[in-house]
């Protein structure tokens, strides 16, 4: 899927847009060695409605754990923010994939800058289907955020599913809403993950 590498790399080269404070991942890790890219289209339901655009890059740090780094910008002026997901418990039989997000970044809103530090529980289970793998997941980030005039916590609410469909080897996709809880967005988001390897190029 030429198409699909030089559409991403363009985005990093030329994108200014960003996904605020939404976690488009489920508890699934990269296995070791493995790399993937992704974009993510967002709708915000309020504060003015708007829409931003995201790029990020993640990479598997071990077996329980991978990190992301994300940037751009759009309703929210710029956002660039560095996060690792660690999780302990293991998606197996019955039992969910639990564990946390961690992170921290900036922000330009307006006329204010941001500093973030975000701490996000999360939970997942997949399900196997004739179609592919679904990963329904839920997360509720917390995050701490300073400006120049006050320190606060936003947190929302985050519902999303990712989907790998079984003919598909070289992109992955999901969906995720947002819902406001205290002083944040609420947001509908669609994103696109391309997984690859360093020494085969994109693909499964």
């Amino acid at each position: 899927m030429n198409f699909a590498k030089y559409f991403v790399f363009g985005l990093f080269l030329t994108s200014q847009a960003h996904a605020y404070l939404s976690i488009a991942e489920s508890g699934e890790l990269l296995a070791p060695g493995k790399y993937q890219v992704g974009v993510e289209p967002q709708l915000l339901t309020n504060k003015g409605n708007g829409a931003n655009f995201n790029v990020f890059f993640d990479t598997a740090l071990g077996d329980s754990s991978s990190a992301r780094i994300s940037m751009g910008a759009g309703a929210v002026d710029f956002n660039t923010f560095a996060s690792v997901k660690w999780i302990p418990i293991p998606d197996v039989d019955n039992q969910p994939a639990m564990g946390l997000r961690a992170g921290a970044g900036i922000a330009r809103d307006e006329d204010e800058n941001l500093i973030q530090f975000q701490f996000a529980p999360l939970v997942s289970k997949r399900f196997d289907t004739e179609y592919g793998l679904t990963v329904p997941y839920l997360a509720v980030p917390f995050t701490f955020l300073n400006t120049k005039d006050e320190n606060f916590v936003a947190s929302n609410l985050a519902l999303g599913s990712e989907f790998h469909y079984v003919d598909w080897k070289e992109v992955n996709m999901g969906a995720e809403v947002g819902i406001d809880l205290n002083k944040s967005y609420s947001y509908i988001s669609l994103y696109l993950t391309f997984p690859f390897e360093s020494h085969k190029g994109f693909g499964k």
